[in-house]
């Protein structure tokens, strides 16, 4: 996150490229989020410029450009070793697409380039001379907390279907409500959801769960029935997790041992979502309390296109959880040490913060854990070629069985991780196999 000051320097060089476009001519203002989150006090992600400048002569006034949007009026100029988008004034006409406008004219008024964004709170322009132009009533809309459309909110979700997860998220990151009106666009709309791609949609809700409201925008998402809309059909489990919420809402409580096998979803970790401090880990409360799986969580991620280690990581802790599942009290901590063979040592660790975070700290579990002489094959002071040798048998898949049974019982404090006492046990279990096979 950038120090107060940075920010400040951001702004002035925002400040800076507009008045050389205003020096040539043109009018040039900071818009859209900067503004609104200047007029917050909120950390700047980035500054984005509107002009009455068209591309080329925005290009032949800086020195480094690069043309990143020219069919929509966009260049980014580099100035100070920051970039800075550089749009010239523009309307939009048609959303065949659901996404993007078929036709984009350039116009002269900052007004009318205003009037084509989504809510009024990025709708707003400020100048080099410290004048803000608010023509929508954004201010208004900061002032009371609330997400408002520019205009009819289900016409602006008609044109840009992204916007109605935009909407969510931004209630959420600012802690707004969202007007009854734009809740209606959202809910009259949502069908054309199927009309996004895939990529956009899990950037959204990676950035809810990320945010500082996931649980509210959650709470919003599954409300709204949106997830059954998606372009690409989602897993069941989700989708019924989300429509259960949707018409009957959750218990507010949090059973690890029970949640992956009740009938109805347990939502109520919603609330201990802020609590996590890793986005992965989010992930991965919603996903167990949604009666999530491995294989679902793992299916759910890779439609929406999260990274190939992000999904690993959150679908170990579903599955561990799953592993979990079903066992009795007097099974727990070899249910426990079951899955941590199975899933590591730092997928449990992963599963404990989650826990802690979510309900009772699991104080006997991170003793168990802790405890655990080893935690993985490798960690054996046998090997398999050994095993081959001492047994006198050929190698086979029998090997790996046979590890990993030495393990569970080395791992849970029955057999010492010795060589002799490791290979004595194996031979019992040879023996003890050949015998029930007979």
């Amino acid at each position: 996150m950038r120090s107060s000051d940075e920010d400040s320097r951001l702004w002035e060089d925002g400040l800076a490229v507009v008045r050389t476009l205003e020096n040539a001519g043109h009018q040039a203002y900071l818009v859209g989020g900067c503004v609104r989150d200047r007029w917050l006090g909120r950390p700047l992600n980035d500054i984005d410029i509107a002009t009455s400048a068209e591309p080329a002569a925005v290009m032949a006034l800086f020195s480094k450009t690069l043309p990143t949007g020219l069919k929509h009026g966009t260049v980014t100029v580099m100035e100070g070793g920051r970039p800075f988008e550089v749009t010239t004034f523009r309307r939009e006409a048609g959303y065949s697409d659901g996404r993007r406008p078929d036709e984009v004219a350039f116009v002269r008024e900052v007004e009318e380039d205003l009037a084509r964004r989504d809510f009024t709170f990025n709708a707003m322009a400020f100048s080099s001379g410290g004048e803000l132009i608010d023509p929508f009533g954004g201010q208004d809309a900061l002032r009371a907390g609330v997400v408002d459309c520019v205009g009819n909110a289900s016409e602006r979700f008609g044109e840009d279907a992204l916007r109605m997860l935009r909407a969510i998220r931004f209630a959420a990151e600012l802690g707004f409500e969202l007007l009854p009106d734009v809740w209606d666009g959202i809910v009259k709309q949502r069908s054309r959801l199927k009309q996004v791609a895939l990529e956009r949609i899990g950037a959204e809700w990676d950035k809810m769960i990320a945010g500082s409201g996931p649980e509210q925008a959650m709470h919003y998402l599954f409300k709204s029935g949106l997830l059954a809309y998606a372009k690409e059909p989602l897993p069941e489990a989700i989708v019924q997790a989300a429509e259960r919420y949707r018409l009957n809402g959750s218990p507010w409580e949090w059973d690890p041992w029970g949640a992956a096998v009740s009938d109805e979803a347990s939502l109520g970790h919603l609330l201990c979502l802020p609590s996590l401090p890793e986005t992965d880990l989010r992930w991965a409360a919603l996903l167990t309390g949604m009666n999530v799986g491995e294989t679902d969580a793992s299916a759910l991620l890779r439609t929406l296109r999260i990274g190939g280690q992000r999904t690993a990581r959150i679908a170990s802790v579903a599955g561990f959880f799953e592993r979990l599942s079903g066992c009795r009290p007097d099974e727990w901590r070899q249910g426990w040490i079951e899955a941590v063979l199975d899933f590591g040592r730092p997928v449990a660790e992963d599963a404990l913060a989650v826990q802690e975070a979510c309900g009772e700290p699991w104080d006997a579990a991170r003793s168990w854990l802790e405890d655990m002489p080893i935690a993985a094959v490798a960690e054996l002071n046998v090997k398999g070629d050994e095993l081959s040798g001492y047994l006198q048998q050929p190698p086979g898949p029998w090997i790996a069985r046979t590890l990993r049974q030495l393990l569970a019982e080395a791992a849970s404090g029955r057999l010492p991780n010795e060589k002799f006492a490791l290979l004595s046990a194996a031979k019992e279990m040879r023996a003890s196999k050949r015998e029930g096979s007979e």
